[in-house]
């Protein structure tokens, strides 16, 4: 079963970056193979856990909070929205 690859950008550290092209260079490797593996096994660790259960704890609020009726949310938007308007308009 063939993976499928999307193309993304990411910052890092032009260290870190130097550091995988060797590591790939030296294994006869792609630098995303390298990425990939390490994802992977972060992905795996206890910290990469407490932040999914994080993150799912926090979605649960979300989801027991009641929504805003869309009235409400243009109520709030507009505003802002306006604002935004005038200082741009002001630079």
């Amino acid at each position: 079963m063939a993976i499928i690859r999307k193309k993304t950008t990411v910052y890092l550290d032009s260290e870190l970056l130097r550091a995988v092209k060797v590591v790939a260079a030296s294994r006869g490797r792609h630098d995303y193979e390298i990425f990939e593996d390490a994802v992977r096994q972060y992905l795996h660790t206890a910290d990469a856990e407490t932040s999914r259960q994080e993150l799912r704890d926090l979605l649960d609020q979300l989801a027991g909070q009641d929504a805003v009726s869309d009235e409400e949310g243009l109520s709030l938007a507009y505003p802002e929205l306006h604002a935004a308007r005038r200082a741009r308009r002001q630079d």
